[in-house]
Order: C-alpha cells, then sequence, then structure tokens
C-alpha cells in the first residue's frame, strides 16, 4: 500500500496533467475546440449549416519558436526566377499551418492575355508583426522584378470542399498592379471569389462567380461586381488598407458577400456546383484585370485570422446535427458557441469537464 508521501506525489502527478488537459481546451486557448457542437453556423445567415470547423489564429504567435524571426524576408530578384526558395518558418510545415494549407508551387508563362509571367515562392509567405508589440500577422506578397512577377499563394490539401463559410480579417498595401483573392476553386469555370485590385479605389472589392466570359470571349455582367467596402460598425466608406473582416458564404444556388458584418451581394448567377479547393493569394499577370505592376513594385495582402466552417462530398448536416454551435465571436472566443448559450456557461461546462478529470485523479489516488 502506498504512503502518504508517495499517494501525495501520485496526487500531485495526476493533477499536473489534468490541468494540462484542462488548458487544452479552455476558451482562451486559440486551438481550442468544442466539444459540445455537432455542427456550425455562420454570421448572418441561420439557415446555413456546416460539419467542419477550423479557425487559424496568427496574431498570438509571437512567442512561439517558429515565430522568433518576425521581419519580412528580403525581396525576391531577378536571379530567383524558379521560385525554389525554402520555406520562411516550419509553421508553414507539416504538424502546423501545413497539414491543411500548403504553399502554390505552380508557375505561367507569358501570354497575350497574362503579359507578365508568375512565379509563386515560398519566400514571399511569412509571419510578420507592425511593431513590436503589434499582434503577428501572415503576409503574402508580390513583387514585379523586369522579367517576371513574384507572386504566393496558399491552397489547401483537399479538394472535396461542397459548400463553405470563408471569413478573414486582412488589409491590402501596396502598388497597383496587384490582386489580392480569397477563394474556392475547381476550375476556371467552377470558382467563386472576394478580390481586392490593388489599381482599384481603396473603397472597393470585387464579388465573382466564374465564368466571367462566354465562348465568344464577352464579358457576362453577371458574374462580375463592384461592392464598397463599408467601415467597420459605421455607414460610412472603408478602406482595403485598414483591417476589415470579409465574408465568402458559398451555398447551394447562391453566394453571399459581407464586409464587417454587413451583407453586400447575394448572387446566384455562377454558384459553384463540384468539390472545390480554398485558395489565398496574392498576384498579378500584367493583364486586363490586374493591370501590370511597374518594375520594382510591391503589395502585400496582411492576414490576422482565417476561420472556415465548411461541408465535404461525404460529409453534410442532417440527423448529426443535433447541438448548433455559432462562430460569429471566434476572433475573441476561439471556443465556438452552443447557439442560444452565453460565454459563461460555455466555460462552465468545459471546464465542469476538466474538474471531472481532477475529482477523478483525487478518487484514484486515496
Amino acid at each position: 500500500m502506498p504512503s502518504p508521501m508517495s499517494r501525495g506525489l501520485l496526487l500531485l502527478l495526476h493533477l499536473i496533467v489534468d490541468l494540462r488537459l484542462c488548458h487544452a481546451v479552455l476558451p482562451l486557448d486559440p486551438n481550442s475546440q468544442n466539444p459540445e457542437c455537432s455542427c456550425y453556423r455562420p454570421p448572418g445567415n441561420d439557415a446555413a449549416l456546416f460539419l467542419n470547423h477550423q479557425f487559424f489564429d496568427f496574431r498570438p504567435l509571437a512567442n512561439e519558436t517558429f515565430a522568433s524571426n518576425l521581419t519580412p524576408p528580403a525581396l525576391i530578384d531577378d536571379t530567383q526566377n524558379d521560385g525554389f526558395e525554402p520555406l520562411t518558418s516550419s509553421f508553414f510545415g507539416r504538424g502546423l499551418l501545413g497539414d491543411f494549407f500548403h504553399p502554390a508551387s505552380w508557375n505561367t508563362t507569358a501570354s497575350a492575355a497574362s503579359p507578365v509571367k508568375m512565379v509563386n515562392s515560398q519566400q514571399n509567405i511569412y509571419l510578420a508583426r507592425d511593431t513590436s508589440d503589434s499582434p503577428v500577422h501572415l503576409t503574402l506578397r508580390t513583387n514585379r522584378l523586369s522579367s517576371f512577377q513574384s507572386t504566393a499563394g496558399l491552397e489547401t490539401d483537399e479538394q472535396d470542399y461542397v459548400h463553405a463559410s470563408i471569413r478573414v480579417r486582412a488589409r491590402v498595401t501596396g502598388t497597383p498592379g496587384a490582386c489580392a483573392g480569397i477563394f474556392t476553386y475547381r476550375s476556371d469555370d467552377q470558382e467563386s471569389d472576394i478580390e481586392i485590385l490593388t489599381r482599384d479605389p481603396d473603397s472597393t472589392m470585387r464579388a465573382t462567380n466564374q465564368p466571367g466570359v462566354d465562348a465568344q470571349w464577352r464579358v457576362i455582367p453577371e458574374a462580375f461586381t463592384q461592392l464598397t467596402i463599408s467601415a467597420p460598425g459605421s455607414e460610412a466608406n472603408g478602406s482595403w488598407t485598414n483591417w476589415n473582416e470579409y465574408q465568402l458564404d458559398w451555398l447551394p444556388g447562391q453566394s453571399e458577400w459581407y464586409v464587417n458584418g454587413v451583407s453586400k451581394l447575394n448572387k446566384t448567377y455562377g454558384v459553384p456546383t463540384e468539390a472545390s479547393n480554398i485558395q489565398v493569394r496574392m498576384w498579378g499577370d500584367g493583364g486586363n484585370w490586374t493591370g501590370e505592376m511597374s518594375d520594382g513594385g510591391v503589395a502585400t495582402l496582411d492576414i490576422e485570422w482565417i476561420d472556415l466552417v465548411f461541408n465535404t462530398s461525404d460529409s453534410a448536416p442532417g440527423e448529426a446535427c443535433t447541438r448548433v454551435c455559432n462562430v460569429d465571436n471566434i476572433a475573441n472566443n476561439p471556443v465556438p458557441q452552443v447557439a442560444g448559450a452565453g460565454s459563461g456557461a460555455m466555460r462552465f461546462g468545459l471546464l465542469s469537464t476538466c474538474a471531472l478529470g481532477v475529482f477523478w485523479a483525487i478518487f484514484v489516488t486515496l
């Protein structure tokens, strides 16, 4: 029979283990999930339900070993025309963000429609911050060289998403001639986009469902819509150079775009019907859409967080959706909240689970 001292040591060990497990599900933990959720509802659309949820929060990463260097890497130069640059951080490799997104590694050749060759580089994808006290953000960068444009993209490993709600908190800065894109993609005819063009006025964004041209290359007006960015909590115009929350809902038969929580457009033309991937890109090719960036020009897409709820071809809400959770406050409380329950109730539920574990540790050691 163990002595009182050994029982005390065992109790302490159990408490340490259980408290670590409790920490793993605390609402303040950016990687936490709510085990009570069976499906998720995005902001603004009570009828939309999704079985899967992923939240990527870059803001609190400053103390992680993979974020030890938050200085932007050097710009790509004319000699780096193959896109073989290494990752800027292990964060973009397997085991972390790289388990969901991978950097785009393809290049293009110049053509009449896209006169500037594009070369994707991992060096253009990095973690940074504005000041030593600022939150960390993810950056995708593009810059123009004499013979090509260096670009950046992140693409989901899976290409089996069938309907999704994509929200990002982002800003765009830089030289005219670039496009910041957040979109679903299967093919040029199966694509839905949030796009910000640095040649546009800074209060303008584009909402697009493809195809954008017909068989005779005539523009299809229903495909493209210019939207005005509204400032957060205001009727005044906003600017894509400031932080804004952009949302694209891909639903059966309709696409809907939001800016800072305000519904801007509902479109039924060109809604994707095939399983797709999700991409984030910063690019330019000198064509009519992006315009041509001047030599030496630079533009960046900065992202503080990405929130995704989605279904796949083999997972869609039905009888499995017994407990709906909201993700509208996910940026402030990373644990999705059961619909109708306050954050306090959810914290109690999660902490009660941990408390039971602690009590169990005490019981088995006595």
